[in-house]
């Protein structure tokens, strides 16, 4: 993370604005893995003083972002019917992510407050609208990471797998492919906890 400085244009005491790294959809990658053709990396300057947040929105400094492997569905250029849109080119792409609040003009959260939010930006710092945000405690013992992985995309996507379509019972036989991945590791292990047999898949010896 990059440190504030004061600016002079901003009024108020506290003014500030910080310089903020920020990954932008340059270009879409219909095939194969995307590179720094369709992916950019840009500074921006973002204002985090209280006259330059519209009014309910807070500013956040983003400390976890997930990197799930739906996000690459969203970089084709190609809608095929899925539940998430295309990214839009030019703009920053979004995703999963857990930060705390740096300035609020929203009686519902407060500066200090980790909230997380399935639509942050990938970005350093950002100003966040009220819709999505959630508050968390960050003294109930769970790791703030964990709200991206087993209580995030993975672990959800797992336990609807498990839980919901396959709901196998005690003894059954369950096999999962990708084992080593974020799903398949959650699966796994839930699957284990309702008493199955389990025998997991991976693309490489070296991810056993």
């Amino acid at each position: 993370m990059t440190g504030l400085e004061g600016v002079g244009g901003c009024s108020g005491e506290n003014s500030t604005v910080v310089e903020s790294r920020e990954w932008v959809m340059s270009a879409y990658a219909a095939e194969g893995v995307p590179t720094s053709d369709h992916l950019k990396l840009r500074t921006t300057k973002l204002s985090l003083d209280a006259n330059s947040i519209p009014d309910g929105h807070v500013a956040v400094e983003l400390l976890w972002i997930s990197v799930d492997p739906y996000l690459r569905t969203r970089m084709t250029g190609h809608d095929d019917g899925l539940y998430f849109s295309q990214f839009a080119l030019n703009e920053v792409i979004t995703a999963f992510g857990v930060g705390r609040v740096i300035q609020s003009k929203n009686g519902k959260f407060s500066t200090g407050d980790i909230v997380v939010n399935p639509f942050f930006p990938f970005a350093e710092y950002c100003i966040a609208p009220p819709t999505f945000l959630r508050v968390i405690d960050p003294t109930a013992g769970i790791e703030l990471p964990a709200y991206l992985s087993s209580l995030g995309v993975p672990g959800f996507a797992a336990w609807v797998g498990i839980e919901v379509l396959g709901n196998p019972k005690p003894g059954s036989n369950v096999f999962i492919s990708a084992a080593a991945g974020g799903v398949g590791i959650f699966a796994g292990q839930l699957a284990k906890l309702k008493g199955c047999r389990v025998v997991g898949s991976t693309g490489t010896d070296e991810k056993v």
